[in-house]
């Protein structure tokens, strides 16, 4: 279980953290989204609970966090989220992802003979890179999904999530895969870029859940 956490506002990350300490203490990671100039700079990853010292959420920045308990065998330093694709930009991520959930076995087996990687969180972002961000792609990652993703040729960032996994978001854009005071939880099954301009989610595509084992037809 994973924990996926963004604000603008650095006492209310803390807070949110904390809320989700819970659903991981394996890893974390720090990172912040310049969205003026649209930049992510990872800011830190490592072992244990978040350390939030020396890190602060400059102006027009959004501050995310990621708290991992890691539920397949990649739990290695360079399994620690987010994701990261790199090409042009050596110090900057040309995208990157960072997922709450588990894609299942077999699903992992048969993509990691083309994608190269048994990392559920990095094949989702490699099908996603490599087909233009043709959404509905989602729909052949059976298993629970909620994720944030990066993408600086757009300057974008995306909120997405399929039935089964959680994640919250409120009118200031603060988000968290535990829900809190003035949250709602975000439409499954659509892909919502984060304009941060206006304070909006804007539907920019959308994809199945192939399983819902919680669903139960009348």
């Amino acid at each position: 279980m994973c924990a996926i956490i963004g604000s603008y506002n650095f006492e209310t990350l803390l807070e949110l953290v904390k809320l989700n300490s819970y659903r991981g203490s394996h890893s974390y990671s720090l990172s912040l989204l310049n969205t003026t100039t649209g930049i992510l700079s990872i800011h830190k990853k490592g072992f244990g609970s978040p350390n939030m010292s020396n890190f602060y959420i400059p102006k027009n920045t959004y501050g995310i966090v990621h708290i991992q308990a890691p539920t397949t065998e990649e739990k290695t330093f360079d399994s620690i989220h987010p994701a990261i694709i790199t090409t042009k930009y050596k110090q900057w991520p040309d995208c990157a992802l960072w997922h709450n959930g588990i894609i299942k076995a077999e699903v992992i087996k048969d993509k990691s003979a083309h994608l190269r990687t048994t990392w559920d969180t990095m094949q989702i972002l490699l099908t996603l890179k490599g087909t233009d961000n043709d959404w509905s792609k989602l729909s052949t990652f059976d298993g629970t999904f909620s994720c944030l993703m990066y993408d600086r040729e757009r300057l974008s960032m995306y909120v997405f999530r399929n039935e089964i996994s959680p994640l919250f978001i409120d009118k200031e854009m603060n988000i968290s895969s535990t829900k809190f005071e003035g949250s709602e939880e975000t439409c499954p099954n659509v892909v919502l870029r984060m304009d941060f301009n206006y304070n909006k989610l804007i539907n920019v595509g959308s994809f199945t859940t192939v399983e819902n084992p919680y669903y139960f037809a009348e």
